[in-house]
């Protein structure tokens, strides 16, 4: 069963950030970490559909994604099957027991799945007005059981996603969905660089690298797509040692105001 409690802070969090000047490449990544978390599942996964291709050509890309592990999440799960289906038709797609011989939808799909251990998938549709956009796909290792149904918890996640979207901020916002995608792949693209150059600077797991990505982002009091930026052009400019750019600094501390004596 999903963590009621969790759930609700989740819910909170992301909504809470909504009402801010937001950072989208984070905040997507925040959303698919509640969800792996809460729904206790092998891997979240957020997809934008980009209407300038077909979607046998490259046409979803896989913009957020977290995992139980270190490893990526599967491209090739995540762009068909149930999470093409919801994509393009914005509807919920889903599969409660992927190893059930009766149910034989997507063949290739499902003998990819069950083979990677997993057992039960749902793609929640990410919906603006008149359009559908992508899908945040959540792919369990036990089947689905008594979890929410479809409509709850992973329906509203992935809403507050379309909403994130569709608003963007003053830094990324277009006036169209292609236009969304680009610039939230530009960001992605920066951030997944920046978390590698860190990994294997400090020899780091993913996703350690990924919180010291987020914490330098803090203390320089900018967003993680903007410094993640600052990651990648010190690489650049020192590709043997980006730290030696000072980018791995934090800012000094500010020290306290001298102490004034009245009497002098």
């Amino acid at each position: 069963m999903i963590d009621t409690d969790r759930s609700r802070v989740a819910i909170s969090d992301v909504t809470s950030t909504l009402t801010t000047d937001f950072d989208l490449p984070a905040l997507l990544q925040t959303v698919v970490e509640h969800a792996r978390s809460c729904f206790d599942a092998y891997s979240a996964v957020i997809v934008l559909l980009d209407e300038r291709r077909t979607l046998g050509e490259g046409g979803l890309h896989i913009v957020a994604e977290a995992t139980r592990t270190d490893a990526s999440a599967d491209w090739s799960l995540n762009t068909s099957g149930p999470a093409l289906i919801s994509a393009r038709d914005g509807a919920v797609s889903l599969v409660t027991d992927l190893a059930l011989a009766e149910d034989t939808r997507w063949p290739d799909y499902r003998s990819r799945a069950v083979a990677a251990g997993l057992r039960g998938v749902r793609a929640f549709p990410l919906r603006t007005p008149g359009a559908a956009i992508g899908s945040m796909i959540v792919h369990t290792e036990q089947p689905w059981g008594n979890r929410l149904p479809p409509g709850d918890f992973g329906q509203i996640l992935a809403d507050l996603t379309a909403v994130a979207l569709s608003a963007g901020n003053s830094r990324d916002r277009r006036d169209s969905v292609a236009g969304t995608v680009d610039a939230v792949l530009e960001g992605t693209i920066l951030v997944t660089t920046a978390v590698g150059i860190i990994a294997e600077h400090f020899a780091l797991e993913v996703i350690h690298a990924r919180h010291r990505l987020s914490r330098l982002a803090r203390s320089h009091d900018v967003t993680v797509t903007e410094y993640a930026r600052t990651v990648v052009d010190a690489q650049n400019r020192s590709p043997r040692d980006p730290g030696a750019t000072g980018v791995f600094d934090t800012p000094p501390e500010l020290q306290p105001p001298r102490h004034i004596d009245a009497r002098g």
